[in-house]
Order: C-alpha cells, then sequence, then structure tokens
C-alpha cells in the first residue's frame, strides 16, 4: 500500500471515529435529560421506604430498618451484645400469638430469625439464603414500579460501546502501522513475524486506550440513587429508642492475638 492510500485511511477512520463519538454524545445527553425528567416524577409518587433503603445504599441495609420495625412490634429482643432473639409469645408460637409483620421485608427477617432458632445479629442475617431470595423478590417488584430508573443500576450500554469504538480504532491503526505500512516484499516466516507483531501491539494498544476511555467517559448519572440519598432515615429507624439502636449496631471487638516466644519460635 503506498504512503498516500495510508494517510488517507487515517484520516478517514478518525473521522468515522468522530462521528460516532458525536452520535454516542448526543445520545448520552438525551438519556441523562431523560433520566431527569423520570426522577422529577419521584415526588408525586415516593419509593418505599425499605425500597429506598437499598438504592441509596447496599441491598443488605434493608435488614437494619427492618429489625427496628420488629422491635417496635415487639416480635424480637436484642441482647447487650447486639443478638437478636425471638420474643416469647412471636409469631411461630401458634394462631394465637402476635400476627406477622405486614411489611414482607420484616416479616422475611423474623422468618429468618425463626430458622435459625439462636441468637443473630444484624450482620448475620446476610447470609441467610431465603431471606436473600425473598429481599431480592421484593426489591424487583418494587424496581418494576419505576423501569427507566431501575435501568440506570444496570450495564451502561453507551460506555460500552465508547470503549469498543476506541479500542477498535487503535488496534486498526496499530495493524496498520506495523503491517500496511512495511514493503510489500515481505514473504514468509518474516511476514508471519510482522503479522503476530501487529497482532500484539494492537491488543496492547487497544487494551491502554480502553483503560483511559473508561476514566475519560463521563458515567451515566443515577437521580434515583440521589433523590434516595437525600432522604431522611428510614422511618422505623427514627421511632426507635437510640439505646435499642446502639445495641443492633453494636459490635463486638475481635480479640487481639499476640504471639509469645514458643509461638515465634523462640526469637525476639
Amino acid at each position: 500500500m503506498s504512503q498516500h492510500p495510508l494517510w488517507a485511511a487515517v484520516f478517514e477512520a478518525a473521522a468515522v471515529a468522530l462521528a460516532c463519538y458525536a452520535v454516542l454524545g448526543a445520545r448520552w445527553r438525551l438519556r441523562d435529560r431523560s433520566d431527569r425528567s423520570a426522577a422529577a416524577l419521584l415526588a408525586t409518587a415516593p419509593p418505599d421506604p425499605y425500597h429506598a433503603v437499598a438504592v441509596a445504599g447496599r441491598a443488605e441495609d434493608v435488614h437494619r430498618p427492618a429489625v427496628a420495625r420488629l422491635l417496635l412490634d415487639g416480635s424480637v429482643e436484642v441482647d447487650g451484645t447486639g443478638r437478636l432473639i425471638v420474643a416469647a409469645g412471636g409469631p411461630q408460637h401458634g394462631p394465637a400469638a402476635d400476627p406477622a409483620p405486614a411489611h414482607p421485608l420484616p416479616a422475611a427477617v423474623l422468618a429468618a430469625l425463626v430458622r435459625r432458632s439462636r441468637p443473630t445479629s444484624t450482620a448475620e442475617l446476610s447470609g441467610d439464603r431465603e431471606l436473600r431470595a425473598a429481599r431480592g423478590a421484593f426489591l424487583a417488584a418494587e424496581d418494576a414500579k419505576y423501569p427507566h430508573l431501575a435501568e440506570v443500576r444496570d450495564h451502561d450500554r453507551l460506555a460500552d460501546l465508547a470503549i469498543l469504538l476506541i479500542m477498535a480504532l487503535v488496534a486498526w491503526y496499530s495493524f496498520q502501522l506495523v503491517v500496511l505500512s512495511r514493503p510489500d516484499t515481505l514473504r514468509g516466516i518474516v511476514l508471519m513475524g510482522t503479522f503476530v507483531l501487529a497482532v500484539a501491539v494492537g491488543a496492547c494498544g487497544a487494551l491502554l486506550a480502553a483503560m483511559a476511555m473508561v476514566r475519560v467517559w463521563p458515567k451515566r448519572r443515577d437521580p434515583f440513587r440521589t433523590y434516595c440519598a437525600a432522604l431522611p432515615p428510614h422511618p422505623d429507624l427514627l421511632a426507635l429508642d437510640p439505646e435499642l439502636l446502639a445495641r443492633v449496631d453494636h459490635r463486638e471487638p475481635r480479640p487481639v492475638e499476640y504471639d509469645t516466644w514458643v509461638d515465634s519460635g523462640g526469637a525476639f
């Protein structure tokens, strides 16, 4: 390939890439405007308080207000080390007992405590498989009420396209510079070695370009998370006695282990 067609192909590839990025940038702005418009509707249709806690943080964060609800109802008790115990006369003791919580998340937490049948901390609830399934089903049903806003937490396809485009462009440039700019007299093993070198250089260049694009490309804003993070704490947490809440949040310090003279093999 002569020098002139090579440089022409380089400029043409750059022009195509710029045009594609212009389209992706315009699509990003339109999507951002649509996200903000959908978030404005939250003022008239606010999310479930437990759902808001999960959106603002992690799914496991809903266990804490659920435990607060159970403490307010008298369904569970908490000891001085933060361990939860099902109260006597709770829902597991027959039809004469107190009714189960109306909300599915406190009910799922209470069912998990009953299954464990031993004092359990709030942090240990995350390991209960059935509780995770019930929590996931509830959050999925709540997300379905806000399909556009819940989509924000999915993978950003525009970012994927932007990264793939820069990787393809850099890989193509590397291939052109290593192979097509070489003399046409290359044959046999020399040609194969040049091709392998071009692939290796293209792969390395594409990887570096992808790492740079991850930092440069603007991330999709999450107005749903921003809205939920600005809300006051869950009402059940506000209603719970601060002393009880402090016990729920209690973390026992791990014992500090010191190496003895024997453990260290007699070395000081």
